[in-house]
């Protein structure tokens, strides 16, 4: 079973259905059937949606960000993502350049 745990007043699941390995991680731990989970994030909507089936179907929503604020979100993220494994998402030589 997946492990369900307390955060902040509310309660969490612990699969990440953000890559391909944990949404058939979560397929295989029966997320749907186990009605633990109210809410499924995935950037991949077609493929989350093997978690589901007719007795336990899902309802999809979207939240789009501005193109131009998510443009500028994204210039900055690259002068601070040290942390990524994909050393082309950190540009270093944009830490001291603004947008203004």
């Amino acid at each position: 079973r997946s492990s369900k745990g307390k955060f902040v007043n509310g309660k969490f699941v612990n699969v990440d259905t953000m890559h391909m390995e944990g949404i058939f991680r979560a397929k295989e731990l029966g997320l749907a059937e186990s009605g633990l989970a109210d809410v499924v994030f995935s950037p991949s909507p077609p493929v989350a949606s093997i978690l589901f089936d007719l007795e336990h179907q899902a309802r999809f929503f979207a939240l789009f960000q501005h193109p131009i604020e998510r443009a500028i979100s994204t210039f900055y993220y690259h002068q601070i993502a040290r942390w990524e494994e994909n050393e082309k998402l950190l540009q270093p030589e944009l830490v001291d350049v603004t947008i203004e």
